[in-house]
């Protein structure tokens, strides 16, 4: 896939008459959208057939748009990133369609407090976390990212609060919430040096199989 990104951006860059750097980023920029349209398709089918495709799109959209303001570890190569992706997104998809319980209602509002209480602490103390090729040197840029960020997940925190109290009257809306407290709760993770580990024995184990 990556391959074909590369041609297409080439092809591209031909008829636009691009330079070589211009191209590079025609070609990033390709291979990120078929990234997220394989991982999409595949999340949609393994949702539609579990029940959770609701919950999966959920953490999907919202990890995403959180990750676009703290940044965080990534696979480094493209297999490695479809390949996680799918499996813990599907992964925290399932466990938010089939823990939802109006019984649990309570330990889900502790269990989101919780988290987001420790989401605000991280991104305080870390985002946004750059890339090494592509470092965040601007102050003023890294200040805005932050604030973005808290916003983000003030957003998403609100959403959860909103969910579980309309959730007695609807069982899915508690499972809708607990999707959104792991999106931040993944992405959070992401950013912290266990998460990086986390992300570099992932590659080893693709490499290795």
């Amino acid at each position: 896939m990556e391959q074909l990104a590369k041609k297409a951006a080439d092809n591209i860059g031909k008829n636009l008459q691009y330079d070589s750097e211009k191209i590079a980023v025609v070609a990033y920029g390709l291979t990120a959208v078929f990234q997220m349209f394989i991982i999409f398709f595949v999340l949609s089918i393994i949702g539609l057939i579990g029940g959770f495709w609701t919950e999966g799109i959920i953490i999907f959209i919202l990890v995403g748009l959180l990750r676009k303001s703290v940044g965080g570890a990534h696979s480094k190569t493209f297999t490695g990133c479809v390949t996680y992706s799918i499996f813990f997104i599907s992964l925290m998809a399932f466990l938010s369609h089939y823990l939802a319980n109006p019984g649990l209602l309570y330990y889900f509002v502790a269990f989101s407090g919780l988290s987001f209480a420790i989401s605000y602490f991280v991104i305080y103390k870390k985002a946004p976390v750059d890339s090494p090729n592509k470092p965040i040197q601007r102050e003023e840029k890294i200040k805005c990212l932050r604030i973005n960020a808290f916003i983000t997940i003030t957003i998403y925190l609100v959403a959860v609060a909103i969910l579980y109290y309309f959730s007695r009257e609807n069982l899915r809306f508690s499972g809708y919430g607990i999707s959104i407290t792991m999106a931040v709760l993944w992405q959070i993770f992401m950013l912290t040096e266990p998460g990086h580990k986390f992300m570099q024995i992932i590659d080893r184990k693709l490499v290795d199989f």
